[in-house]
């Protein structure tokens, strides 16, 4: 595989994770939420002037925009025009920024969060296997010995005590393996809650097409 397309492999890796995690979604539900509540106030903060036209006549409170910026003013202040409600308007706009920062931190420390678990979970999974190749060995050598052992005691070469010390040993080796191989179950099943379920790699499903 060529550089470029493990960097395509990891973008398109990044891109599926994004749109997997339910806590990723629903960050950036609220987030476009936030974005909208910040043009809602902005859209408050102008003057409701009609720009409709009436009977083909332009609408009178429009006539005042001819006649000098300060008799359009005086107009729209007259109006319904909530740019001059004092501070209140101002207020929301600020609160509508600060909250969509907020949530816009919350989607970015999520999404980290989430690398972050994945992270974890491929190494703690290659780790696994490393670990459970070494007890492997392990526990092949050791019932090695303890098949050479018995054979020599019925041969008469040796005594029972070598057959039970043998077995000693590789009674606690093959827990120690078996309690590896729950791990690395434990681990998948972490590795895929972490993925958002289950995962499908694209470019075996095409080599299989």
């Amino acid at each position: 595989m060529s550089p470029v397309q493990s960097k395509e492999l990891q973008a398109d890796a990044r891109r599926q994770l994004l749109e997997r995690r339910p806590d990723i979604l629903q960050a950036e539900q609220l987030l476009r939420s936030a974005n909208a509540q910040v043009g809602e106030s902005l859209a408050e903060s102008f003057p409701k002037i009609g720009l409709t036209a009436l009977l083909g006549k332009v609408r009178p409170e429009l006539s005042g925009f001819t006649l000098g910026s300060a008799n359009a003013w005086g107009i729209a202040a007259e109006g319904s025009g909530p740019l001059f409600e004092g501070g209140r308007l101002v207020g929301q706009y600020k609160q509508s920024k600060a909250a969509r920062n907020e949530f816009e931190l919350r989607y970015r420390q999520t999404v980290l969060n989430a690398f972050r678990e994945v992270s974890d979970a491929l190494v703690s999974r290659e780790q696994l296997v490393e670990v459970r190749q070494h007890q492997a060995h392990q526990v092949s050598a050791l019932g090695s010995a303890v098949k050479l052992s018995t054979e020599r005691y019925v041969a008469g070469k040796a005594d029972y005590y070598e057959v039970l010390e043998a077995q000693q040993q590789l009674f606690p080796a093959e827990l120690n393996l078996a309690r590896t191989q729950r791990d690395q179950l434990v681990a998948l099943v972490t590795l895929y809650k972490t993925l958002g379920g289950g995962w499908q790699d694209e470019a075996k499903q095409n080599d299989h097409r």
